[in-house]
């Protein structure tokens, strides 16, 4: 008697789409955007193009996705932000927290943005807009009429990533090297704001003591009484 076959299992349409942006992704990175075919990642999932074109009507549409959602990431990470005390800590911990919202597949699709950047304009709108949503960020900690040497350090510390990759050209590199490389870029830049915050933190402290040390020392108050008798 013959065995029954395994049950074949089936990735609901989410995953699906995860993947094919993942192998397009990696696709566009290896060969360019332009180069690559929707046969391309179509052969590299092992389907036929029509199952592609079920979940992507095309490469553009691909990397669309990609932009709605980090669009996404930069709003949420903005309402966060907007909600938290403006303590002289703040921007190493922002700073972070949004580095760490970062994955293999951001990575990509930054790598993809910075080789092609023309297409990336082209399919960019307004709404999609990153880079556009990504100054705000910036206006939160640079204030009004900022110095554009502020403006450039706040840009550097949060996109760190994209410094890294832009630095990483030429060498063998994984998107964890990119990331490791960008977490020591953002403690190098704000290891001045945390040198500034315990500095203020000590001096309050010094100050604290300086008024307890004064307060033991400060004479008692005599009385009437012994005013007079110091008087003779």
């Amino acid at each position: 008697m013959m065995g029954l076959m395994p049950p074949r299992t089936r990735r609901n349409a989410a995953d699906t789409r995860a993947e094919i942006r993942r192998v397009a992704l990696e696709l566009f990175t290896a060969k360019g955007f332009d180069a690559t075919t929707t046969r391309d990642i179509a052969a590299a999932l092992g389907m036929n193009q029509s199952s592609l074109y079920y979940h992507f009507t095309g490469k553009d549409e691909i990397v669309r996705s990609l932009m709605e959602e980090r669009r996404r990431d930069v709003d949420t990470f903005l309402t966060w932000l907007e909600a938290q005390p403006r303590t002289p800590g703040l921007l190493r911990a922002a700073a972070l927290r949004w580095l760490d919202s970062t994955t293999d597949e951001h990575v990509h699709a930054q790598r993809l943005a910075l080789a092609n950047l023309a297409a990336h304009q082209r399919l960019g709108s307004r709404e999609l807009s990153v880079p556009g949503a990504f100054e705000q960020i910036i206006a939160f900690f640079a204030g009004p009429d900022p110095a554009p040497a502020d403006v450039i350090y706040l840009r550097l510390a949060f996109n760190s990533v994209s410094s890294a990759i832009i630095a990483a050209q030429g060498l063998p590199v994984t998107p964890a090297d990119i990331i490791a490389a960008a977490r020591r870029t953002v403690l190098a830049l704000t290891t001045e704001q945390q040198s500034s915050r315990a500095a203020e933190q000590q001096s309050n402290r010094a100050a604290e003591q300086q008024s307890r040390a004064a307060g033991s020392r400060q004479p008692a108050t005599l009385t009437a009484e012994e005013q007079h008798r110091s008087a003779w």
